[in-house]
């Protein structure tokens, strides 16, 4: 007999075209989408005037330590974007590196454009579309001043003609913009898997450091048009995907996973985990924040315990649906959340912390919830990468699934 959470989550399983599916890649995904939509919510309740950073704590005392520690952690979720990076620089190069590193069958370029276009631009034109109203209806600019911010959108072109402004219709596709580069750019990239291992992981561990070092002189004329507009501002993180994708067909990795992991593996992933967000508020000439966050990438591949954690259902469940969460998340908090709920339903005591860590979280849930019935509208007929109307190619061709 099927249990009712069997039921439940049916519609929100993973759906690929390739057969190699890391269900820890979706519980990430999880974590990174909450930690957005939490972050997108913290302005509501935050004075910021509260201690955020790690030197900040550690000067406030044990006491206001622990009762602040929601809030810094909170305040840190746009990094989410750069796990969602590291994600799909991970997703999109395996099926390359199982071609050169594995004799698998090379995944075909023309299919592997159709199945982003449908995958990726079919959900993000609804919701463009869908904002562009919403902008309308509520008065926020007429058709003449939204419509060449829609236009931008629609060839992920935003940055580039708005002097790197977000797009005020649908603040998020900054990110979007750059993911669609990385597209482009995938199936040149993965040329280095034909190298032999110590040649393109060291070209690849040099190529994060240079980026991340180039990208730091990058504020003033053409060369913050290039490092800051563009995906190359954001390139290490990708780039460390790529490394991840390497390492995780390598035979160390295939028999620890093979034999259920490591436990020993977990206590140094929770430690890297923890570590990288430390990182956030120190400057290093190199950072090492993309090692550490691909070590614990790797520890949640390699560990007993974090694989558990992070292949639980309901965890994926939500990480298969995290493109229509992060699509849609800003209308429900500003139209409906922002002015209908907080304050009205709900009474909002900025800074008090940690009582409003349990609020966010209440209101994180119920964002995620009402997104898992936009996902089925929205999101899950295009999941395969090909219009639902369309019969399945034929062939045993690998693509990409996100």
């Amino acid at each position: 007999m099927i249990s009712w959470p069997e039921r439940l989550l049916a519609p929100f399983q993973r759906q690929t075209s390739s057969g190699r599916y890391l269900p820890e890649v979706d519980g990430l995904r999880c974590l990174a989408v909450v930690m957005v939509v939490l972050f997108h919510l913290h302005g509501f309740f935050a004075t910021y005037e509260e201690p955020s950073t790690v030197p900040d704590l550690l000067a406030a005392g044990p006491g206001a330590a622990m009762q602040y520690l929601p809030h810094a952690f909170i305040s840190r979720g746009w990094f989410g974007v750069q796990i969602f990076f590291v994600i799909s620089g991970l997703v999109l190069s395996l099926p390359y590196a199982a071609h050169s590193l594995h004799g698998e069958p090379r995944p075909l370029v023309r299919r592997y454009f159709r199945r982003r276009l449908i995958r990726i631009e079919v959900p993000y034109f609804i919701a463009l579309t869908f904002s562009l109203g919403m902008a309308l209806l509520y008065g926020t600019g007429g058709l003449r001043e939204q419509l060449p911010h829609y236009a931008a959108g629609l060839v992920y072109a935003h940055a580039f003609f708005f002097d790197g402004e977000m797009n005020p219709i649908l603040h998020v596709a900054w990110t979007l913009e750059l993911e669609v580069q990385f597209y482009l750019m995938v199936p040149l990239l993965c040329r280095v898997f034909a190298l032999r291992k110590i040649l393109r992981r060291s070209l690849l561990v040099a190529a994060v450091v240079a980026v991340d070092l180039l990208a730091q002189g990058s504020d003033q004329g053409l060369s913050r048009v290039i490092w800051q507009f563009t995906v190359l501002g954001q390139l290490e993180w990708f780039l460390c995907g790529m490394l991840l994708a390497d390492l995780s067909l390598s035979p160390l990795l295939s028999g620890i996973r093979a034999n259920g992991g490591l436990g020993k593996v977990d206590l140094i992933g929770i430690v890297a985990w923890i570590t990288v967000f430390v990182l956030i508020d120190f400057h290093f000439e190199v950072t090492p924040r993309p090692f550490v966050l691909l070590l614990a990438f790797w520890c949640v591949l390699a560990g007993r315990g974090l694989g558990a954690f992070f292949r639980n259902r309901w965890l994926t469940a939500i990480g298969v649906m995290c493109y229509t969460i992060y699509l849609f998340h800003h209308f429900f908090i500003h139209v409906i959340i922002g002015p209908h709920i907080l304050h009205k339903v709900i009474p909002v005591e900025k800074g008090n912390w940690p009582a409003n860590a349990f609020i966010l979280l209440i209101l994180a849930g119920i964002i995620i919830i009402s997104c898992g019935f936009v996902y089925l509208i929205v999101e899950r007929p295009f999941a395969r990468g090909r219009l639902p109307w369309k019969p399945a190619p034929s062939g045993k061709e690998k693509s990409p699934s996100r």
